[in-house]
């Protein structure tokens, strides 16, 4: 096969991800999705191997980056507290998410299923995600900064904080009237996110001048 444009490859990438969502990955076909991109079908499969080779190219486009997004924003607060670092981190995850919503919500959603892609996934990347946020958490308590509390269940609650709004996002929109695409939404989400952490998580409270919330106006 010829050489093929990296155009041609994002289209078949941006039509499997459009109809898994809407067809689901049972219900597409490789035909399916080469007519949608506009490209032969063989391509498909001679590239990606077939629709579970872009499932799993696109499960680890997505995880890379969102791995990648935790680890700059703790790089970038070394030296900060921990409630900073936190702070940074599920900012910068949030972003992460905002700037490709469809795709987040198809890999968040196919996390929700067992299949050997997704326990490949939760020993790689869920695993980093889990060692990140942990270690956070741990200095945190350990210096007296955060109170002690089951280090399990507050995981679970950050991390649903992080992905909740792009797994269901028609949900926030059908009943809350709020949009994640919405510029102001993140910036509104991590003022109550910081407030949170005053109420639940810090040990002492911490004069609203200091909070830094890194978006634009």
């Amino acid at each position: 096969m010829g050489v093929v444009s990296s155009s041609s490859k994002e289209k078949v990438l941006e039509a499997a991800i459009t109809l898994f969502q809407v067809k689901g990955f049972h219900g597409t076909s490789v035909r399916d999705i080469a007519l949608k991109a506009n490209v032969n079908v063989a391509l498909v499969s001679y590239y990606f191997g077939g629709k579970q080779g872009l499932l799993e190219q696109l499960n680890v486009q997505f995880l890379e980056g969102y791995i990648q997004a935790m680890e700059q924003a703790t790089e970038e607060r070394l030296g900060q507290s921990s409630h900073e670092k936190l702070l940074a981190v599920m900012e910068q995850v949030l972003l992460y998410e905002q700037q490709a919503p469809s795709l987040a919500r198809l890999v968040l959603r196919e996390m929700t299923l067992d299949s050997t892609l997704v326990r490949e996934i939760m020993s790689t990347y869920m695993r980093k995600e889990k060692h990140l946020l942990e270690t956070i958490l741990r200095q945190g308590m350990g210096n007296q900064e955060f109170r002690k509390q089951p280090l399990d269940l507050l995981l679970l609650h950050i991390r649903t904080m992080m992905t909740m709004p792009f797994l269901q996002p028609h949900y926030l929109r059908e009943l809350y009237q709020l949009s994640v695409n919405d510029p102001s939404f993140i910036k509104r989400y991590m003022v109550h996110v910081n407030d949170w952490m005053a109420a639940c998580l810090l040990k002492k409270p911490i004069a609203s001048s200091r909070l830094v919330i890194h978006l634009d106006s």
